[in-house]
């Protein structure tokens, strides 16, 4: 981050008070880039980061993401708004939540949407910087939006401040309806620097929420605050997704700078807010950009998930380009032998074209049969690669990869081999192996001309893939 330019007064300054001229000239730089992806949803100009509001509501499904359109980087936060009536093709609604009260004047922060009454309830963190010491004050506010997606917000916070005992690290409401009551799941720090994970609820989604219980999880190792907390139900399981930034990496290995986990229960005891018989901590992702994922409990029964395709303090070769991140395609979970596989909806295979895709695409369906002990899958450009490989042996998979003007970076992990969905999507990839058991996923700079891919050990098919 150019820190010159990215003064205390760009970052924080109000949406309105910006120049048009300035969002123009970003979209002017923007369409030259040879790294924008074709079917993921990314930003139209600047930052990209948590998805939120993920739902059903009046017909079509509704995503939300977390965004700062003047620069590539964490400036004032809103929520832009994505709307699709198949999961996979998706419509930018130009009617975004900004910050404009004095409860979110420090930015729109992350949080969820339930479908009340035939209106869309948002429930989201408002951010603030108070006194002289800039001490943040956090307030969980609401919002409604009607089926012309006119968002109205509340004039009265949910929840207006954190409570005792924890710091102004208390966000990322999940709002879910059981039995009589709406909770809300939220990511906390203690004053004694602790990651926890604590609910409220009400039985009126407007007023009343009160403080209920800390979320029992079976571990303590939450690091030094658990963001991002996700609640879901399938399969007679229940499964909690959150990010516990600063884990302990001996009980926890993980390589990226924070990272996004798993626990698969029997199930949620609400009365005790404690969950039963809980799995260990897992690796959501072994890639190297994969955080903040929400899910959504559909209306059809599945259990559905998105992504960032990125990761906070990290600074990516797009963000010189005026742009950074994107979201995955939606992923639909289930519980299989106690793990929580992760695969593309079924609707992702509309984007699969049946002819045979050449060297020069950078937008490739791969698929891998079965294979040997050994083998390698390369995806090269002049100055850079994405090298995928796998050791019968010791069972150890190897992910390299080498951005344009970087150096290697590294991810291994035991797990079993089988066939491979491999989809590259210009600087994107999402990788799914055993059925969606493991999952890698990130981001791929190359040189922007063409990408080759060859293989050892293996037989490859090759698809082209449908741009949005």
């Amino acid at each position: 981050m150019d820190t010159k330019y990215w003064n205390i007064d760009r970052l924080g300054r109000l949406y309105k008070d910006w120049d048009p001229e300035v969002l123009k000239k970003l979209e002017t730089k923007i369409a030259k880039s040879h790294w924008r992806p074709g079917y993921h949803i990314t930003t139209q100009t600047g930052l990209l980061n948590d998805p939120n509001g993920f739902s059903y509501f009046n017909n079509q499904w509704h995503l939300f993401y977390q965004a700062f359109p003047y620069g590539a980087v964490h400036g004032l936060k809103s929520w832009q708004h994505m709307v699709s009536d198949d999961l996979v093709h998706w419509k930018f609604i130009d009617k975004p939540m900004v910050p404009d009260l004095y409860s979110d004047r420090n930015g729109c922060y992350s949080g969820s949407a339930i479908n009340v009454d035939g209106k869309l309830f948002l429930m989201y963190t408002g951010n603030t910087f108070e006194g002289e010491e800039m001490a943040r004050h956090p307030y969980q506010l609401g919002a409604w939006m009607d089926a012309d997606n006119n968002i109205s917000k509340l004039d009265h916070p949910l929840i207006e401040s954190e409570p005792t005992g924890v710091t102004g690290h208390f966000r990322d409401p999940q709002v879910i309806k059981h039995g009589d009551y709406y909770y809300a799941f939220l990511g906390a720090q203690t004053v004694d620097n602790a990651g926890e994970i604590l609910t409220y609820r009400t039985k009126d989604i407007e007023n009343g929420w009160e403080l209920y219980k800390k979320l029992d999880l079976g571990t303590d190792n939450l690091g030094y605050m658990a963001e991002c907390p996700n609640v879901g139900f399938i399969d007679g399981k229940v499964v909690v997704i959150f990010c516990p930034q600063g884990a302990d990496k001996h009980e926890f290995h993980y390589d990226n700078v924070h990272p996004n986990a798993y626990i698969v229960a029997d199930d949620l005891d609400f009365d005790e807010m404690k969950l039963i018989n809980p799995s260990e901590m897992k690796q959501l992702d072994e890639g190297f950009d994969y955080y903040a994922t929400q899910v959504l409990n559909a209306p059809d029964g599945r259990l559905l998930s998105v992504g960032w395709i990125g990761l906070p303090d990290t600074e990516y070769l797009s963000d010189q380009e005026g742009w950074e991140g994107e979201l995955s395609m939606v992923r639909e979970l289930h519980i299989e032998n106690g793990d929580l596989t992760q695969r593309p909806v079924q609707e992702c295979k509309q984007l699969i074209e049946e002819d045979e895709a050449s060297d020069t695409d950078l937008q490739k369906h791969i698929e891998a049969a079965p294979f040997d002990e050994h083998f390698n899958l390369n995806l090269e450009s002049e100055d850079s690669y994405l090298r995928l490989s796998y050791d019968e042996s010791d069972q150890e998979w190897t992910l390299k990869r080498k951005n344009v003007g970087e150096d290697v970076s590294i991810r291994t992990f035991k797990g079993e081999a089988s066939s491979i969905d491999f989809y590259l999507d210009n600087t994107v990839f999402e990788i799914y192996i055993l059925g969606g058991t493991i999952t890698m996923t990130g981001q791929f700079f190359h040189d922007g001309n063409e990408v080759r891919v060859n293989s050892e050990n293996m037989s490859v098919k090759q698809n082209k893939i449908s741009n949005m």
